[in-house]
């Protein structure tokens, strides 16, 4: 087939197109509402929590109500492994992308932001807008990775500090941490449990989709705000941060967006592909697509407000996070296609 004609026919698809004028339209409003005082810092901070407390928990819970099968197991625990992966070969290659910075403990920085995006308030929501209930829990088991390590390494290198009790029991006590673990236990261990004859089918009594449709729903109303206010809350992050015109002439952070909404995905799709066709690792299309569409996220908040806490270059953080929701954004259409296309 002619590759125009296949890239008219994806660009031409209501979903795909919806996804992404919705988050372009989405993050504009929040940006424009913020810049104009209409929404304030308070707000963009209640906002956040909001989404990590309770919208992107539910999404992840609510994504394991679904039969298990031998195959989704098997990409699941493939996914984990690629996670471990890719994460720490990005942390070991990323500060060389930085050659040019003198600093080498900048180099050490930028190299974190370049590995870490926000795949909570981004990628898992636009990977359940696009692919559904099986792609978050893809999204969310390859993503097990990086909450380790960010709470762990990334906290460590930038603090320098060890690691302590209290920021362990951070780690488990995060809403976000405790739904993907309780809702993975939930979908590994149906068979162990008593069923229920729902209909015609056998299900486990805990699966609520078909036996609590009551306490299901409103879960899913909460899961369903993951999406769109993540979008709001990256326009609103651009409307309250440093002066955008200043942001936009520097030359480091416009290099790291690009880096980070582009290369970073390419190198994972790349190593994916290249591992699948020598039968190493295989990864399924949806596995490849959750894993670009995560990697090519905007900066993770956590390491910035590490950089923050700790004194670790914040203002340079804080201005490739802002170029790097502009890249993300523009990036999205295009890694879209190109998932389509593979």
């Amino acid at each position: 087939m002619d590759i125009w004609h296949e890239l008219l026919s994806i660009i031409a698809n209501p979903k795909v197109v919806g996804i992404i004028s919705s988050v372009i339209l989405i993050t504009g409003l929040g940006y424009v509402l913020t810049a104009r005082h209409i929404f304030s810092a308070k707000f963009e901070n209640e906002i956040s929590r909001l989404v990590l407390v309770a919208a992107v928990p539910a999404l992840s819970f609510n994504s394991f109500m679904q039969p298990l099968d031998a195959d989704a197991l098997q990409q699941g625990m493939t996914l984990i492994v690629w996670g471990f992966v890719l994460y720490v070969l990005l942390l070991i290659v990323s500060p060389f992308a930085y050659w040019r910075v003198a600093s080498a403990d900048q180099r050490g920085i930028l190299g974190i932001i370049t590995t870490f995006g926000s795949t909570t308030v981004f990628g898992i929501p636009v990977v359940g807008a696009v692919y559904g209930a099986r792609g978050v829990i893809y999204a969310s088991l390859f993503n097990i990775a990086y909450r380790i390590l960010l709470y762990t390494y990334v906290y460590i290198r930038m603090s320098k500090q060890q690691i302590v009790l209290r920021q362990m029991i951070k780690i488990v006590a995060n809403p976000i941490v405790i739904a993907t673990l309780l809702g993975l236990g939930c979908w590994l261990c149906q068979s162990l449990v008593p069923h229920v004859i729902v209909g015609h089918h056998s299900v486990a009594f805990y699966r609520i989709d078909r036996t609590a449709p009551w306490l299901y729903q409103p879960l899913q109303y909460l899961a369903d705000l993951a999406a769109p206010l993540s979008w709001l809350l990256v326009g609103c992050t651009l409307g309250t941060r440093l002066s955008l015109g200043k942001i936009l002439k520097d030359h480091l952070a416009w290099y790291y967006g690009i880096l980070k909404s582009f290369l970073v995905p390419a190198i994972c799709l790349v190593s994916v592909l290249a591992c699948r066709k020598v039968g190493i690792g295989q990864v399924s299309a949806l596995g490849i697509a959750g894993i670009t569409l995560l990697m090519s996220s905007p900066t993770s908040t956590i390491p910035v407000v590490y950089s923050v806490n700790y004194h670790q270059y914040p203002l340079m953080t804080a201005k490739c996070s802002i170029i790097s929701n502009i890249t993300s954004i523009l990036a999205l259409p295009i890694w879209m296609i190109v998932l389509n296309l593979i």
